[in-house]
């Protein structure tokens, strides 16, 4: 910290920091807050100016004399932008300052007066620094389109703050989701059901769907072109087509897991939980109960991923010859049978020798026999 020689003492920045209003008592004994005014002869400016070349928000403790002074002022800004909040009221108001900060921390525009929050050059410059200072702008600003989509290529989320009246305008939303699908979720109501706007939105992410009006995602060609574009924008597709088995079938091309978001029927279907599975084990997961139980289907699950056993039915994680054939595919898949078999000795010696990992699901009666640890 710097410090300097005035009369004989040092003074440094904790000089001017305010103090605590229960340590200032003045003489009758009562409490007093501390004032930061002192003469100006008093000051050490040079000290005072090092001070805030190092620290501009020290401005806050300083003396009314410094916050009033402009040179003072803008070598605190200089240093740290936020320090303009600490000036006096009419640095504050200070035009020329007040640029200068806003070009380095948008985020400023939040200390600034109404005035400064509804001139154009100021905001825009605020924006271009930082996007989300948009939110400090007067609500005629933040009705700009054009400023708008500006502070939204800083920062997408920006246009949270534009206003009412913009987000429903069907022009201003095409610009807005061109620069990030994202912004559908602001759109006015009315506006999510219109096509040209959800589907640039979705070919740039199908979750956009999810801001869609529910005639938009029960359109089958629209829905077709986005489950062929992700598999994934199957989830939003209305509950009729969620049950086509083409859209759900390019979905499990793509993925097993879409099997989640398929209609019961087809989760039912064992051709169509076939091909689920046969792309990934643990959508068995997704499978109806009676296909869960499925000797073929839960086999061809575990050879994918042994975990997928845990989605097995009760009755086959509790089949000792079922078990015994699934452990000699992978010995790991005893951690999700049923507590009686992780007892049973002979099938666990056999999962330990496929895998000796395995040891760690034997049951507590038998996990430290020899034969399990040799």
């Amino acid at each position: 910290m710097v410090a300097a020689k005035y009369r004989g003492r040092v003074i440094s920045k904790a000089d001017f920091a305010p103090k605590r209003p229960e340590l200032a008592e003045v003489e009758d004994g009562s409490d007093a807050e501390a004032s930061t005014e002192l003469p100006e002869d008093l000051l050490d400016k040079e000290a005072v100016l090092n001070i805030l070349r190092m620290d501009g928000l020290a401005l806050r403790g300083m003396p009314e004399p410094i916050k009033r002074d402009y040179g003072m002022v803008a070598e605190a800004v200089k240093q740290n932008p936020r320090a303009l909040a600490f000036a006096a009221e009419d640095l504050r108001a200070d035009r020329a300052l007040a640029l200068n900060a806003v070009q380095r921390c948008g985020a400023v525009l939040a200390d600034l007066s109404e005035v400064m929050r509804d001139d154009s050059e100021m905001v825009h410059e605020a924006v271009l620094h930082n996007g989300l200072a948009l939110e400090f702008a007067s609500e005629r600003l933040r009705s700009d389109g054009d400023l708008v989509l500006e502070a939204m290529r800083q920062t997408w989320q920006a246009i949270e703050f534009g206003s009412e009246s913009l987000l429903s305008d069907l022009a201003f939303m095409r610009e807005a989701v061109q620069i990030n699908w994202r912004a559908l979720g602001f759109a006015g109501e009315e506006l999510c059901g219109e096509r040209d706007l959800v589907v640039p939105a979705m070919r740039q992410n199908p979750t956009a769907l999810a801001h869609a009006h529910g005639f938009l995602r029960a359109d089958r060609e629209l829905m077709k072109e986005a489950v062929a574009l992700n598999w994934q924008a199957l989830q939003y597709a209305s509950r009729q087509l969620r049950d086509d088995r083409e859209i759900v079938d390019s979905a499990l091309k793509q993925n097993g897991l879409a099997l989640q978001s398929a209609s019961e029927v087809i989760r039912a279907d064992r051709a169509m939980v076939l091909d689920a599975i046969s792309r990934s084990g643990p959508a068995l997961e997704f499978a109806s109960e009676e296909l869960q139980n499925d000797k073929e289907l839960v086999m061809l699950a575990i050879r994918q991923d042994r975990n997928a056993f845990q989605y097995a039915s009760e009755a086959l994680r509790n089949d000792r010859d079922f078990v015994l054939e699934a452990v000699a595919v992978d010995g790991m898949v005893v951690e999700h049978a049923s507590e009686v078999l992780r007892g049973d000795l002979e099938l666990m010696q056999e999962a330990v020798r496929q895998d000796w990992r395995a040891v760690d699901f034997a049951a507590d009666s038998i996990r430290e026999d020899s034969s399990l640890n040799a």
